[in-house]
């Protein structure tokens, strides 16, 4: 049982950390325009002649100037914010190499004037050239330590304004970039990471059989604008990945995406976590490069396109790869070659799962499923949007895949604007799996494994430090973690059938108040519940804080009944800024009882029971509800002649 209930964690938690690490650096010199193109193909491998004039005033303006550490400041590194991007990429797999021309757009987000910009790309990528609305300048180069970067290195480009950048405006650039891309371990080998981990963990790469790179937390093959951080340094690094995702989730993304192949064609590619057929281009000889051969083999293109789309909360990720496809109801799966066999072992587990997914969700599946083979049985899933990168078995068991493709699953079915609702629900029906699978105390204590984290990352006095509300998460802990406590805590307050209505009736083109699922909730459930989610959703109040006073019992003496009944008295405390409702249950020997509490924050909240035997033990908080230190409290019930205080 406890290999399903890691795996999800596994899976969506933890693997950030797992898939950062550092890569030699292997460069070749950046591929020079080359004014021939084959549909936009914006590169090619010439001479030193297919290159513009060395003394032409661009180049002159473009040329990288080596130079030493600290040219720019973090503020100034932090101050723009992007709205849009637009590249063109020419990937060259047999050399690993790919190559850039991106137009951006960007703001000035800093309450300041800018004089300096910075620009960042991976350690493996080489600056060509940099237009700043329209004209060619000049930039200094340096290499940053930052593990941003699988390579645990920038070369961050730092230009010099003719004039300030004033808050609030924008500019525009224009660049061209290129490099090599290999898979490596090193910086999780330099952590003191195990080998095996580390290969495991880092897959990124451009190869003839399969392009992956993650992008922000992974690999920086476009230009950003973000302050250098360092795994080993708490939570720095991941809340930097999430700020950066939040920041630009509104950003336009466009691409226009040219490959070169000998002889497996590209068959897909995965864009920004969208699935891009290739363009219906008939395989011939690349006219920019005539002469290119590989033996008898001649060098062919094949194109992927994709439209205007909104970057959303996400790392810009970038995948091509040869695969076989297959279709069930709901679900596409592209498997390696001759991996085709896995295909109905997930095909079987989806259809298994559905039924509680329907249940909670609805029938209404919004898109499919899309599960992406990863070429090595070791490496480690990767999840954006509704696709999912894992290594297919064959032999894979429902207890291994049931909660990750319950997971994608309801990413299906639920889609929201708001990364708490969209992953928080997600993770909310991989509990639901485990307590339909293992019992309510097994899905609790999946919950209980987590609670540790959340409270080292929780606010402890919200009036000094405000912490991050779910409707403006950026961290993992929070919009997926504690998204589901507060999923599952609501589902104990309001009731199953209420907050499955209100799931089933939500809307992402109506949610345009962060109050909107409260809303349904309410008419779902007639019940207030705005402490809760001001508690709980708009504003990080920490955690409870929750004790049990006291917990005595006295008997209760009737004419009518031939046996005793008792009454029970219970007294919580909660010293933490944050509301809780909680179950209360009291044990007898014969029969046992809950009702639920809700204790205010610095409150004390008492209940009373009766019983029809004599009570033995209070229970409060089953771990349903997360606190600052255990999320369980009991305590031995005496006489009310001597009571515990």
């Amino acid at each position: 049982m406890n290999r399903f209930l890691k795996l999800p964690l596994r899976c969506f938690g933890l693997f950030f950390l797992l898939a950062v690490v550092q890569s030699p650096a292997q460069q070749s010199p950046p591929a020079a325009p080359n004014s021939s193109t084959y549909g936009k193909t914006i590169f090619s491998r010439g001479d030193a002649s297919a290159s513009p004039a060395a003394n032409s005033p661009e180049q002159q303006a473009s040329s990288p100037i080596r130079a030493g550490s600290n040219l720019i400041t973090d503020a100034e590194r932090t101050a723009l914010t992007y709205s849009s991007y637009d590249f063109d990429v020419h990937l060259e797999p047999t050399h690993h190499s790919l190559s850039v021309r991106a137009h951006m757009t960007a703001r000035n987000s800093s309450g300041k004037p800018l004089t300096r910009l910075a620009l960042q790309l991976s350690s493996a990528l080489q600056w060509y050239s940099i237009h700043v609305d329209g004209s060619a300048v000049k930039f200094a180069t340096e290499t940053v330590e930052s593990d941003i970067d699988h390579t645990g290195k920038l070369t961050e480009a730092v230009i010099t304004l003719a004039k300030p950048l004033a808050p609030g405006s924008t500019i525009q650039f224009d660049v061209i970039y290129s490099g090599t891309i290999h898979a490596s371990s090193e910086r999780l080998l330099r952590l003191g990471a195990p080998a095996k981990i580390a290969a495991s963990s880092e897959w990124d790469r451009i190869g003839t059989d399969f392009t992956a790179l993650r992008g922000f937390g992974n690999v920086i093959w476009f230009p950003v604008s973000t302050k250098p951080v360092l795994l080993g340094q708490g939570a720095e690094m991941f809340d930097s990945v999430g700020k950066w995702k939040l920041q630009q989730s509104n950003a336009r993304v466009t691409m226009h995406v040219l490959v070169e192949y000998l002889d497996e064609k590209p068959s897909i590619a995965f864009l920004n976590g969208y699935v891009v057929q290739p363009d219906d281009l008939t395989p011939q000889r690349n006219p920019s490069s005539p002469n290119t051969t590989a033996g008898n083999t001649v060098l062919r293109v094949v194109s992927f396109r994709l439209p205007a789309t909104q970057l959303g909360f996400a790392p810009l990720s970038f995948f091509v790869m040869y695969a076989n496809h297959e279709q069930a109801p709901g679900l596409e799966i592209y498997s390696r070659l001759g991996n085709e066999p896995a295909a109905p072992t997930y095909e079987r587990v989806a259809a298994d799962d559905l039924p509680l997914v329907e249940q909670w969700l609805g029938p209404h599946r919004q898109r499919p499923v899309v599960l992406v083979d990863l070429p090595e049985i070791s490496d480690l899933p990767f999840e954006e949007r509704n696709i999912l990168f894992l290594p297919l078995q064959t032999n894979a068991t429902s207890d291994d895949v049931g909660p990750v493709l319950t997971h994608m699953l309801s990413h299906a079915y639920f889609i929201s604007p708001r990364e708490w609702l969209d992953e928080g629900v997600a993770q909310f029906m991989t509990l639901l799996w485990i307590e339909q699978r293992a019992g309510r105390a097994t899905a609790i204590g999946q919950m209980e494994s987590r609670r540790a984290a959340l409270a080292l990352a929780e606010t402890t006095d919200p009036g000094v430090d405000p912490g991050q509300s779910l409707i403006d998460a950026w961290s993992d802990i929070y919009y997926r973690d504690k998204a589901a406590n507060v999923l599952w805590m609501l589902r104990d307050i309001a009731g199953d059938t209420p907050l499955a209505q209100a799931l089933q009736t939500y809307r992402a083109a109506s949610d345009r108040e962060s109050s909107y699922l409260q809303s349904l909730l309410l008419k779902a459930s007639r019940k207030d519940l705005e402490w809760f989610f001001d508690d709980w959703v708009y504003r990080d109040h920490g955690l409870p804080d929750l004790h049990i006073v006291s917990a005595y019992r006295r008997p209760i003496l009737t004419t009518n009944s031939a046996t005793r009944n008792y009454l029970v008295s219970v007294d919580v405390q909660n010293d933490s800024f944050c509301s809780a409702e909680v179950p209360v249950t009291v044990e007898s020997g014969l029969t046992n009882q809950t009702k639920r509490l809700l204790v205010p924050s610095h409150t004390r909240a008492a209940v009373r029971m009766l019983l029809d035997s004599e009570p033995s033990r209070v229970l409060v908080n089953d771990g349903s509800v997360p606190e600052v230190q255990t999320s369980r409290h009991e305590k031995i019930i005496h006489s009310a002649d001597q009571p515990v205080r």
